[in-house]
């Protein structure tokens, strides 16, 4: 993973005239300007599909790698009671989480650091693989398959079919001093669906399209969920 990114996330913190809200969260995900901005609406519906698309009942726990400041799970909970924890190497943006969900296990460590001893019902990871060099995806998809009770879901991945057009759009939701500014250095791994597949060939698994409303990105990336147990 680039150190830039990592300088980025970094200095990415809760400033004291900052309430705990859904939205500041969101915000300090980064979810906040160019072809990444989503509102606070089209969030909660998100995360409302993807707790759909899990099953996800009252009372399930849910880690979540790369994790920041915790707006996925922070909107999970507001629609029903799970126990949480999650992963951020940014420790401003866990000490957010911790703050906005006190009960939940937050760590600052990176990735491939996930411990699997601790089992979770679901372990998630939303926009973070691209942030991944292949090798290092791998690894860290095995580890949350370890980790996990009943399935993962690897949220909100770039489409290697569609690379080019995601850079343009990208581009031309900033300026370019902005664009250079944003992204220079800075370097996106793109996927397809098989090669999550191709590393748990065993597995019940869906993968579709990135399901956020009104969101740029979307039709340039997509999501993939394995199940641990057989529907039917």
């Amino acid at each position: 993973m680039s150190n830039l990114w990592q300088q980025i996330w970094e200095k990415r913190t809760l400033q004291p005239q900052h309430a705990i809200t859904l939205e500041t969260l969101i915000s300090l995900d980064g979810f906040d300007s160019g072809a990444g901005k989503i509102n606070l609406a089209d969030w909660q519906e998100y995360t409302r599909r993807i707790s759909e698309k899990l099953e996800l009942k009252p009372g399930n726990s849910v880690f979540e790698v790369g994790c920041g400041a915790g707006a996925f799970l922070f909107s999970l909970r507001e629609q029903m009671a799970l126990e949480v924890g999650g992963l951020d190497y940014a420790a401003g943006l866990i000490a957010a989480a911790q703050k906005a969900m006190p009960d939940g296990e937050f760590l600052v460590q990176g990735a491939q650091s996930l411990d699997t001893e601790t089992t979770y019902d679901f372990v998630i990871a939303n926009s973070v693989f691209h942030y991944f060099d292949e090798a290092t995806a791998a690894q860290v998809l095995q580890a949350m398959w370890k980790k996990t009770r009943h399935g993962i879901a690897i949220l909100d991945v770039p489409n290697a079919a569609t690379r080019e057009a995601c850079e343009l759009a990208r581009r031309e939701a900033l300026t370019e001093a902005e664009y250079e500014e944003k992204y220079r250095g800075l370097h996106h791994t793109y996927y397809t669906p098989e090669w999550f597949i191709n590393q748990l060939p065993e597995w019940p698994h869906q993968a579709f399209e990135s399901c956020v409303p009104n969101y740029t990105q979307s039709e340039f990336r997509f999501s993939v969920i394995f199940s641990k147990h057989l529907h039917g």
